[in-house]
This record gives structure tokens, C-alpha cells and sequence, in this order.
């Protein structure tokens, strides 16, 4: 609430901030560590004040500092499932009370898609924010799925989610005691019962789409990072090039 009382940047820092923010989304495609960020920063590409700025000043900071993210991706058997490791920070969002939605699809040992996205309704609860996160994380994984089939490898589907309300909500058929949920969210329990996925449970602590939903210390971040199959690499010589503006990295 505190950054709608900043003074709103000069027009041609305006035109600054939007062309540097779709430039750091071009770079959180491939890498999760700037997914959150990025999502925040693009929420006030029309109207950015100096707050904003001085958040936008701090990413550029941190991408000076890690200059090279690696996607490893090690030899593996032929996965025959496909996980999606999802998670939300409810109302994270100080001024709208919107929830974070953070999701990563991964094929073994190798990430294949991840995003964090706000979500569109508001969540009375951490429950339904879960809610929402995991119909989500089905949606991506059930179309990550059908380009898989078309391929021809045929794999199982598994969500997997860290809050028990969620788990328990989409088991069974229904809204249940939670009435203010709307129904186009409710096609997530037919599948399941159908067998077209499963649900999980896997602890807070070792949750990886917890990185895509708020900002983390240094060792939670690359742990999470590991987790997904990236590492930090040195500053070797070909980036030192990339500093002084005759190369590029990341």
C-alpha cells in the first residue's frame, strides 16, 4: 500500500520500465528464479512510480550478480509420468488481494514448463487459493499430457500439492462447504475420478513451486532451484564479454 504514495515516474523513465520489464519476461521463461519478480513488475507497466523502479533496480542487481543459470538436463530411462508440483500465496497481492499461482511440469529429473501467474479470482482462503493452483496445475499438466501422446509416449499425470484442504476438496464431487466456489472449477474432481490424474501430497519445506509464488532466502532458493534441475554457473571469460556488452548469457 505504501508504493501507491511514491511519485510516478518521468514519462521517459516510463517508456524505461516497460521496454526492461518485457525483457527480463523474455529471460523468466527459461529461468525460475525470476518468474515471481517478473510477474510483480509487469502489474505496473502503465503507471510506474519510483517504488516500482527501485524494485525493477534490485532485479537488475541480482541478474548482474548471477549472471548464468544453467538448465542441466542428465542422462535418464524413459520417465512414464509426468509431474506438475504446484503452489499459491494467498493474497499475497497487498493492494488487490489476489493469490499467486506457481506451477512447474516436470518429466523425470527434467523441468519442462514453469509460471507464476496471479490468479484471476479472489480467494476467500488459503484453501481455496490451493484450490485454484492445483485446477491449474491440472489444466497445464492435462495439455502437457496430450503433446506427449502426440508423440507417441504415453504417460500418467500426478498434481502434486502441499495443502490437505485442496486434496480433500477435489476428491470428492461437489462444492461441499465451500459454496462460493465457482462451478467451472469443479471439471478438475469428474477427472480425477475418471482416472485421468492423481492428486499428491508432498511437504511445504520440499516443494519446488514454492520459489514461483514469493521471494525466498539465498539457500531456499537454490535448493528449489537444484530441485528443478538448475544451478548457478562462475563467471567465466565468455561472460565477462556479456558485461562489457560484446556477448550474451542467460
Amino acid at each position: 500500500m505504501a508504493d501507491s504514495k511514491e511519485k510516478p515516474v518521468p514519462k521517459h523513465e516510463e517508456k524505461v520500465y516497460r521496454s526492461t520489464v518485457m525483457r527480463a519476461s523474455y529471460l523468466a521463461q527459461d529461468c525460475p528464479d525470476l518468474s515471481e519478480a517478473v510477474k510483480t513488475l509487469a502489474r505496473y507497466m502503465k503507471e510506474p512510480n519510483e517504488a516500482h523502479f527501485g524494485r525493477l533496480k534490485r532485479l537488475g542487481r541480482f541478474l548482474k550478480k548471477y549472471v548464468l543459470l544453467r538448465n542441466v538436463m542428465y542422462p535418464q530411462k524413459m520417465p512414464r509420468r509426468l509431474d506438475v508440483l504446484e503452489d499459491s500465496d494467498h493474497a499475497g497481492c497487498a493492494v488487490g488481494r489476489k493469490s499467486t499461482t506457481g506451477l512447474a511440469v516436470m518429466f523425470g529429473r527434467h523441468c519442462l514448463k514453469h509460471l507464476s501467474n496471479l490468479q484471476s479470482t479472489i480467494a476467500l482462503s488459503s484453501g481455496e487459493s490451493e484450490y485454484y493452483a492445483l485446477v491449474k496445475a491440472a489444466q497445464v499438466g492435462l495439455g502437457m499430457r496430450a503433446l506427449l501422446e502426440d508423440s507417441g509416449i504415453e504417460v500418467t499425470l500426478s498434481i502434486h500439492s502441499d495443502s490437505s484442504a485442496a486434496r480433500g476438496h477435489v476428491g470428492r464431487l461437489g462444492l461441499g462447504k465451500m459454496r462460493h466456489i465457482q462451478t467451472r472449477y469443479l471439471w478438475v474432481q469428474e477427472r480425477i475420478r475418471d482416472g485421468h490424474l492423481a492428486v499428491v501430497c508432498i511437504k511445504g519445506k520440499d516443494n519446488p513451486a514454492d520459489l514461483l509464488t514469493k521471494p525466498l532466502s539465498g539457500p531456499e532458493r537454490d535448493k528449489h532451484l537444484k530441485r528443478l534441475g538448475f544451478e548457478y554457473g562462475s563467471q567465466s571469460a565468455r561472460q565477462k564479454e556479456v558485461l562489457s556488452g560484446t556477448g550474451k548469457t542467460r
